[in-house]
């Protein structure tokens, strides 16, 4: 097993037994094995790894000192009132604790970043510090441009950070991003449709909708108030990854263990695939198209439709054209197990910036507790680091909702994680996007020929790389 693999493994278990609820390990004590030697090794080389990677970041504990004269460009977007009010204080708060480094903001519009970014890049002018999302950081991976943080963060900083969002910004071995935060899915209803419905509100992560109870559900509101269609969400603007959590929570997935095979003619993600086909069956979805821009959130604010799959970047939205017409609750579960979507960014330095020092100096600032703390209270975010998931950070607004919200992160799933950040994922996301649309639109194409499509269309993705 390649080290990379190796990590990526690791992670994926770390994540695993952390969403299970462990809070402790091993039960204490010492039992006799009979484990193949095959196992052996594996557990050896994971020992390895591991004391190698600590030994890296004890390293790192030594005190960063900036290079002379550092000027960092950090580029980032915007995407709201609250975002810009929370990058403005974290940047002046950099400057103003690290005035050794000349602190240059970059900032973009949240619809053009990626392009004027591109553009940029093409021009081989390179921002030092740039926020990017965890999903698009595979392109980076691979063309190698990010800086190896391993030397620079210390232990202490990667301590509490969430398994699942650490393994997405590690590649081949090294740590090449920081999380910063996140946002992810959950269910928006409206509350007078389903009080008069007689509908139970799930209460927690275990107590959400089982699929069949979604599905009577949505025919029930689409009944009782003659609605076009009963929910929307989650597959519109180029996001098909959105309903990726119905494939995992199922037991699915898009790539293998390795990364290096197509799952997607499995029965688990036939069969949440099928879900989808269904639901468009009897209009229950709403037929907006993954390629098409966001239309639900119009429908429900205009009660056309009685629930949809959103994040908390849409609270202020149904705040201010519903009042307190609308809740959020948790998302479904399939056999006991739930998940949802991965949003939010990462951090990282441009592997050939003129000072490493200094751009590690500004990634570690900007992602420490303290920090991340603020940020995410200001900006309405969700933090990455376990204490404060469980009640560190205290919210100016929507507090109800973000501590939903904050719950649901603990769901994601660690191998979902893995595959939405791997190199590939992109193409592959494309890819899902297209098949899915035919079905998302006008449901002309069955779940079998999608799962079929992907697979061989994903298939000679993988094998072009």
């Amino acid at each position: 097993m390649s080290k990379s693999k190796l990590m990526r493994s690791m992670s994926i278990v770390m994540a695993a037994a952390m969403m299970s609820g462990l809070t402790a390990c091993g039960g204490g004590g010492s039992t006799q094995t009979t484990a193949a030697p095959a196992e052996t090794k594996a557990e050896a080389a994971a020992s390895e790894a591991n004391g190698e990677k600590k030994e890296e970041a004890a390293a790192a504990t030594e005190e960063l000192v900036a290079e002379d004269g550092a000027e960092i460009e950090v580029a980032y977007w915007e995407g709201s009132t609250s975002d810009k009010e929370a990058w403005d204080e974290l940047l002046a708060n950099l400057q103003k604790d690290h005035p050794e480094i000349k602190i240059i903001p970059q900032t973009y519009p949240s619809s053009d970043f990626r392009d004027m970014l591109d553009t940029r890049i093409g021009g081989n002018d390179w921002p030092d510090v740039i926020r990017y999302t965890y999903q698009r950081l595979g392109k980076f991976k691979k063309a190698d441009v990010m800086l190896d943080l391993s030397p620079y963060i210390s232990q202490e900083s990667l301590d509490g950070i969430s398994p699942a969002f650490l393994s997405a910004c590690q590649y081949d071995g090294k740590l090449v991003a920081m999380p910063h935060h996140t946002d992810t899915m959950a269910m928006f209803y409206n509350k007078r449709m389903f009080e008069e419905a007689g509908i139970r509100i799930p209460t927690s992560v275990e107590d959400g909708y089982t699929w069949e109870e979604l599905t009577d559900i949505a025919r029930t509101l689409k009944e009782k108030y003659s609605l076009p269609y009963a929910f929307g969400g989650i597959w519109e603007n180029n996001s098909g990854y959105r309903y990726l959590p119905f494939l995992y929570m199922n037991g699915g997935s898009i790539l293998n263990e390795a990364q290096d095979a197509v799952t997607m003619d499995t029965p688990e993600v036939l069969e949440a695939i099928k879900l989808y086909e269904d639901w468009r069956k009897e209009d229950l979805v709403a037929n907006t198209a993954f390629s098409g821009a966001p239309t639900t959130n119009s429908l429900f604010v205009a009660e056309q439709i009685a629930f949809t799959f959103s994040g908390s970047w849409h609270c202020s939205y149904m705040q201010e054209n519903m009042g307190d017409k609308w809740g959020m609750t948790y998302m479904p579960i399939k056999d006991g197990k739930t998940s949802s979507d991965m949003g939010g960014n990462a951090v990282f330095a441009y592997a050939e910036t003129k000072y490493p020092k200094a751009a590690a100096i500004v990634v570690d600032y900007i992602t420490n507790e303290e920090n991340m703390k603020k940020f995410c209270e200001t900006g309405s975010f969700i933090p990455v680091r376990t204490k404060l998931l469980e009640g560190g950070v205290e919210y100016k607004t929507f507090k109800d909702e973000m501590k939903i919200l904050n719950d649901i992160v603990g769901t994601i799933d660690p191998k979902m994680a893995a595959d939405e950040t791997s190199v590939t994922f992109q193409q592959l996301n494309e890819v899902f996007n297209e098949e899915m649309d035919p079905l998302a639109v006008n449901n002309s194409v069955t779940a079998e020929e999608v799962a079929a499509n992907c697979q061989e269309r994903m298939t000679e993705v993988l094998e072009e790389q």
